[in-house]
C-alpha cells in the first residue's frame, strides 16, 4: 500500500510528540505490513528525522509561498498525494485539506483549538474549512474517549467515521529497567532525587503552579526537572523562581527519546497538573515503569488513572503538597518500581496501536490485500 504522511512532525528541529506518533506509523504500522511510505514537509531548510524501520521511498520536503492561508497543507500536499498516486493520505496533526484527491484519513489528537483558541485563532479556516475537511474525509482517529466526546460536541454528524485509537508505547517502557538516570539530567541536576515536570510552556501545563508547589514542599535535597518546556521560555521561568530555590529547579535540554524511560523510572514522582490532555502519554509512561504520577482525572486523564495515579483536586494545593510530601517520603525509602502498574500499562502496547491503524488504512483506502 502506498501511504503518504504529513510528516511535518519529522521536518523539524528536534522530535517531539508530533514526530514521536509519525515515528509509530512508519515503524511499528510499516513493521507488519507492506507499506511504501511517502512523507512530505514543508521546511527544506530543517532536517528530516528518519525513524528506524519501514520503506519510505519518497521523502518531499517543499515550501511554498501563501503561510498565511495555508497553502502547503490545502494545495502542495493533496498535488503531492496525486502525483504520487497514493492509496491513502494519512494528516497526522489534526488539520487537512479540503480537496482530496486520494482516499484522505485525519489524526485528530484534541480539540484545543476550538475549545480555547489556544493553537489556532478563529476565523474562516479553523471554524468553516477544517470542518468542510473532516466532513469530506474518509475516516478520523482520535486518540482517546475523551477526545470523541469533544470532537462529537463540535461536529455530530463525524460520528460514523470516528475510530478511538489509543498511543501506544514502546517496549522499552514496560520490560525490564530502563537504565540509570539520564544523562542529560545529570548534566544539568547532577545526582540529586527529583521530581519530574513533563510538559511545555502553555498555561494549561501549570509549568509555574509546579514550581510554586514544589518550593512549598521545602525540600532543599531534591530537585525538580522540567522536560519539553521551549528552549525560549526557560529563563522567564527561572526568573520566577526565588534565588534560593533556583539551583533546584533544572530545565533541561532537549532529551532523546532513548533517555526517557530512564528519566521516568529513576524519578521520585512525575508531576503532571496539566488542566487538559486529548491524551495524557506522560501518564502512561511513568505508569510503565512502576513511578508514581500526581494528576487530576479531566478529561482524557480519567481513562489513564492505573495502580500508581494519584488522583487530586485541580486547584487544591493543600492536597498537592501532602500528596507530593508523602509520596517523596515513601520512594525515598526504596523507590521499587510498583509490579502492578507495569501489568496495567501492558495495554497501551504499541503491537494493538499498530494493527488498530492499519485497519483502519484498509478500510479507508477500499485496499482488500494482506
Amino acid at each position: 500500500m502506498r501511504v503518504g504522511l504529513d510528516a511535518r512532525g519529522l521536518n523539524t528541529q528536534f522530535v517531539r510528540g508530533m514526530g514521536e506518533y509519525l515515528n509509530m506509523l512508519i515503524a511499528e504500522v510499516g513493521r507488519r505490513h507492506e507499506i511504501a511510505w511517502h512523507c512530505y514537509g514543508n521546511r527544506p531548510d530543517l532536517p528530516f528525522h528518519r525513524p528506524p524501520g519501514g520503506e519510505i521511498v519518497r521523502v518531499a520536503l517543499t515550501d511554498i509561498r501563501g503561510h498565511r492561508f495555508h497553502s502547503w497543507e490545502q494545495l502542495a500536499l493533496p498535488l503531492a498525494a496525486r502525483r504520487d498516486r497514493l492509496d491513502l493520505l494519512h494528516c497526522t496533526m489534526t488539520t487537512l485539506p479540503v480537496w482530496q484527491p486520494v482516499p484522505t484519513i485525519v489524526t485528530i489528537h484534541d480539540t484545543i483549538q476550538w475549545n480555547t483558541g489556544e493553537d489556532m485563532a478563529p476565523g474562516f479556516y479553523r471554524d468553516r474549512l477544517i470542518p468542510r475537511a473532516y466532513a469530506n474525509c474518509r475516516a478520523i482517529i482520535t486518540i482517546s474517549d475523551s477526545s470523541r466526546r469533544d470532537i462529537l460536541r463540535h461536529w455530530p454528524r463525524l460520528a460514523d467515521k470516528l475510530h478511538v485509537i489509543h498511543h501506544g508505547i514502546d517496549d522499552t517502557y514496560l520490560t525490564g529497567d530502563a537504565g540509570s538516570a539520564s544523562a542529560t539530567l545529570r548534566q544539568v541536576a547532577g545526582d540529586r532525587p527529583y521530581l519530574l515536570f513533563v510538559g511545555g510552556a502553555a498555561p494549561r501545563k501549570r509549568l509555574g503552579w509546579t514550581i510554586e508547589l514544589f518550593q512549598e514542599l521545602g525540600r532543599a535535597d531534591i530537585a525538580l526537572a522540567a522536560v519539553g518546556v521551549p528552549g525560549a521560555a526557560h529563563e522567564s521561568f527561572r526568573a520566577a523562581i526565588p534565588p534560593a530555590w533556583r539551583d533546584n529547579v533544572a530545565f533541561l535540554p532537549f532529551v532523546p527519546e532513548t533517555e526517557m524511560p530512564a528519566l521516568y523510572q529513576n524519578a521520585l514522582a512525575v508531576l503532571y497538573p496539566t488542566l487538559y490532555e486529548g491524551f495524557g502519554l506522560p501518564a502512561v509512561k511513568a505508569q510503565a515503569v512502576g513511578t508514581p504520577i500526581l494528576l487530576s482525572a479531566v478529561g482524557s486523564l480519567a481513562e489513564l488513572v492505573g495502580p500508581t495515579t494519584i488522583v487530586l483536586p485541580t486547584d487544591d494545593r493543600g492536597a498537592w503538597r501532602e500528596a507530593c510530601r508523602a509520596t517523596v517520603e515513601r520512594r525515598l525509602a526504596g523507590p521499587a518500581p510498583d509490579p502492578a502498574s507495569r501489568l496495567w500499562a501492558r495495554q497501551f502496547s504499541l503491537d494493538r496501536t499498530a494493527e488498530a491503524h492499519w485497519q483502519v488504512y484498509r478500510q479507508a483506502a477500499g485496499w482488500i490485500g494482506g
